[in-house]
């Protein structure tokens, strides 16, 4: 089988936003440091799978055997103390490699550094193949888990409009392959909840999100008595979209007040805002790469 064609910019664009979130953003360098040497290691397997991809059946295999001691061995150099030692003491039951990932594939809880080798293995391979990650892959295919692979949402983004009175399309993107599909902009990515009452968005003081969406929004970080004059917002593309119904939230990111964001990267990097979520009493969707 032969992968549908990808952007030759899309590892370009996510090195250089994570360079430059590095330096605009220091309380997430330990977390983009990390990111930016999986980088490397993802956009080699990334190129492996386009021009050589395995069979469904053996993605599994592929992924354990090619990618995954890889990703092991750039987080036990660039991870932070606390990986460093997990991955260090997981990498003694390598025979255990390849059940993790297709457990990751089938859509199983898996312990957290288990849950990371996997995925950060998994995800470039499951890119590159596209639409035929889907034969690799279980779970539901319904508007609220990938049409493709079946997964759940990482996060979603807003794409920029053509015209000034047209309402920005909004999209949610999969936490394992990748690919992103279209949903309601005030409907819940986990519950369906639609009633405006019992959704909340949070966003930074100073971002205009409640004059945008006609929500009231909360101060997401900075001194409580800081004026918008005063604070300058970290995050003005980026805001949390929660439920009370269901207490899960996730990060929109809109690409729209920022040109230059790329969602995946931008998401991991917004730490404070999932901080300020959790300390809501709400839970993510589904944490991202880092355990956000």
């Amino acid at each position: 089988m032969t992968p549908p064609a990808v952007s030759a910019d899309l590892w370009t664009a996510r090195r250089r936003r994570t360079d430059e979130l590095g330096e605009r953003w220091p309380f997430a360098g330990e977390v983009l440091t990390l990111y930016r040497a999986l980088l490397e290691v993802q956009e080699r397997a990334f190129g492996s799978v386009r021009t050589d991809p395995p069979n469904a059946s053996d993605v599994a295999k592929y992924t354990a055997r090619r990618v995954l001691p890889e990703v092991a061995a750039v987080s036990t150099v660039r991870g932070p103390e606390r990986l460093v030692y997990s991955v260090t003491e997981r990498a003694r039951d390598t025979a255990a490699d390849e059940e993790i990932v297709r457990r990751w594939l089938a859509g199983e809880e898996l312990e957290p550094i288990d849950r990371y080798l996997a995925r950060a293995a998994a995800g470039p391979v499951l890119e590159a193949l596209g639409a035929f990650a889907r034969e690799a892959c279980a779970g539901p295919r319904d508007d609220r888990h990938c049409p493709n692979c079946g997964g759940l949402p990482q996060l979603s983004w807003f794409g920029p409009s053509s015209e000034d009175l047209v309402t920005a399309h909004r999209y949610l993107e999969c936490g394992r392959c990748g690919a992103s599909w279209a949903y309601p902009r005030m409907t819940c990515a986990a519950c369906g909840e639609h009633d405006t009452a019992l959704l909340a968005i949070f966003g930074e003081k100073g971002t205009g999100q409640a004059e945008i969406d006609g929500r009231f929004v909360r101060g997401a970080a900075g001194p409580r008595e800081a004026t918008v004059a005063e604070h300058r917002p970290r995050f003005p593309h980026i805001r949390v979209d929660g439920c009370w119904t269901c207490s899960r939230y996730l990060l929109s990111i809109d690409v729209g007040r920022d040109a230059q964001a790329v969602p995946a990267v931008d998401e991991l990097a917004a730490i404070p805002l999932d901080l300020y979520a959790k300390e809501r009493g709400m839970t993510k969707i589904m944490p991202n790469l880092m355990g956000y």
